[in-house]
């Protein structure tokens, strides 16, 4: 596969990841409690699964930024930029490899907070 391909799907999760942000910080603001209503984060600009998911269970996922929520069954639209990590109820987690990891790392939110801290404390 060509690093255009891997840098558009890596692009394509993350955007529906940063809504999965916004959708997790408003859920913490208000407290919610139980599942919050999540949105696969896979390749396919297309879908609009939702996953229910605890916050927390969440924040699991999030501790990686090469790792992305998924409905079951599209572990497929990674078209191999992606390994499932774990198969849970209602849900799979998925890595992000190669030149597609990196791109993801990248454009990670949290990530880029957390080098702009670290240089600001130099």
């Amino acid at each position: 596969m060509d690093r255009l391909t891997e840098k558009r799907i890596a692009r394509n999760n993350a955007t529906f990841r940063e809504a999965n942000e916004r959708i997790g910080a408003l859920a913490g603001i208000y407290r919610v409690e139980g599942a919050v209503p999540f949105i696969c984060e896979c390749a396919d600009p297309a879908c609009s699964e939702i996953v229910q998911l605890e916050l927390g269970k969440y924040e699991e996922i999030r501790a990686d930024p090469r790792r992305f929520l998924k409905a079951p069954g599209h572990e497929a639209a990674a078209q191999g930029t992606a390994v499932v990590v774990e198969r849970r109820e209602g849900y799979i987690i998925v890595e992000k490899v190669g030149y597609a990891g990196d791109v993801a790392e990248t454009l990670d939110e949290r990530t880029a907070a957390q080098r702009q801290a670290a240089a600001s404390d130099e």
